[in-house]
């Protein structure tokens, strides 16, 4: 039900907006040609009307909910929690194009602008995925009503060329007026008289703070780089430093910098611990079942185990990376938790390394003879390329025993036939 009233709730402030871009649109051609004597655009005009009072309705019934909702209310602002935004949209309502022969009443339906702009950021919020692209549509149909108006503004001043057809003399006063904002200015266009020429200069001066805004705006949308992305760049700089100032042999560089480019590659660079810090516990915990829940349940130990077990044991499993070669433990290490295999694969040596006892891969576990012996390590384990494993540390291991006898049992189990086979 929240899925359709989501969508609902989406298409609807859609429609708005491509009714208010339509409007904005058509507005300054109005003043120009006149359209408000056509039929088919008193139509529309009350047709948009007619959106914009529905829009005012749901508006209204939709702020009367949220204000009611305990929660709701304390982080919904894309309603009328100002009166002002109210009276933005009450001024838009009237079909002025019907009512006033005057084209000039049309501007307040500009107040409907402040809809869109405020539906738009409503949009990146909740859609964080998409929302540099929100910001590009934005930029640059912004950028296109900006061209158009003052292109509609300069045929204005300057008059229809006779020679010309209408959509002509309008290209090509979008060519005079993009040119000119953007500092290109060919000069094939040239204002004539002291009302165009002062335009020309105001254009000019305007262009200057479009170009800056536009250029700013795109260049702030395309340097915002990936998190993952960003801290392997940090660290192959301080890799880089770290070089020139301290001398490393070529083996381990060429390590350090393999192992970045696999936490890039794999999405693991990003360091979310200082999100989870700024989060209440409640949310910090559920953040924390939303990346570990499928891990845990891909491991066939756990494979039917019930939510609550997902969201008791989420909470204590911590990630660790193993290079290739390195050793998880060796035989006789001391033994304070055990591990689970979320990627990569792991050999189990015998005491002198000279023989394979078994290959672990996603899926399986270790380390768990020790914490239940009580004994140190009783197996050497290294891992063959890069391996992802979850940690769970003995003190968590013990209330998960206790809690769950079940899994325990399941655990017993194993890390009986584990050692029967290898005895």
């Amino acid at each position: 039900m929240n899925y359709f009233k989501s969508i609902y709730n989406s298409a609807w402030r859609i429609l708005i907006i491509v009714a208010v871009l339509l409007q904005v649109s058509l507005m300054p051609l109005d003043f120009l040609f006149n359209l408000r004597g056509l039929e088919w655009y008193k139509t529309l005009d009350l047709c948009i009307s007619l959106l914009y009072f529905l829009d005012l309705i749901v508006n209204i019934l939709r702020y009367r909910g949220i204000k009611s909702h305990a929660f709701l209310k304390d982080v919904y602002w894309d309603t009328y929690s100002s009166s002002k935004f109210f009276v933005t949209d009450l001024l838009a309502i009237l079909p002025y194009a019907v009512m006033f022969s005057n084209p000039v009443f049309q501007l307040f339906r500009l107040f409907k602008w402040v809809r869109v702009i405020r539906t738009t950021r409503y949009f990146q919020i909740r859609n964080l995925r998409y929302s540099t692209g929100i910001s590009v549509g934005l930029l640059w149909i912004g950028a296109f009503l900006f061209s158009h108006w003052f292109a509609c503004i300069w045929i204005q001043i300057h008059g229809m060329e006779a020679s010309l057809t209408k959509v002509d003399n309008y290209v090509r006063a979008l060519y005079y007026t993009v040119t000119t904002l953007t500092s290109v200015g060919y000069g094939d266009v040239v204002p004539h008289g002291n009302a165009e020429m002062l335009y020309n200069i105001f254009l000019q001066f305007i262009g200057v703070g479009f170009l800056a805004l536009l250029v700013g705006n795109v260049v702030s949308i395309f340097t915002r780089k990936d998190p993952a992305e960003q801290r392997f760049l940090e660290n192959m700089e301080k890799l880089r430093a770290l070089i020139h100032y301290q001398h490393i042999s070529k083996d381990l560089e060429h390590r350090i910098s393999d192992y970045f480019t696999y936490e890039r590659k794999q999405k693991l660079g990003y360091d979310e611990t200082e999100l989870m810090e700024a989060l209440p516990f409640g949310l910090r915990n559920e953040l924390q079942l939303e990346f570990k829940k499928n891990i845990i349940k891909d491991i066939p130990l756990f494979e039917s185990v019930d939510d609550h077990f997902v969201r008791d044991i989420a909470q204590y499993l911590s990630p660790k990376i193993l290079t290739p070669g390195n050793y998880l433990f060796r035989i006789g290490d001391s033994a304070s938790s055990m591990f689970f295999v979320q990627k990569g694969s792991l050999k189990v040596l015998s005491a002198d390394e000279s023989k394979q006892l078994t290959l672990l891969k996603k899926g399986d576990f270790m380390g768990e003879i020790a914490l239940f012996k009580k004994t140190t390590r009783t197996a050497t384990v290294k891992s063959v390329g890069y391996s992802d494993l979850y940690e769970l540390q003995k003190k968590e291991f013990d209330k998960v025993l206790k809690m769950y006898p079940e899994i325990a049992e399941k655990i017993r189990l194993k890390s009986k036939s584990i050692q029967e086979r290898y005895m």
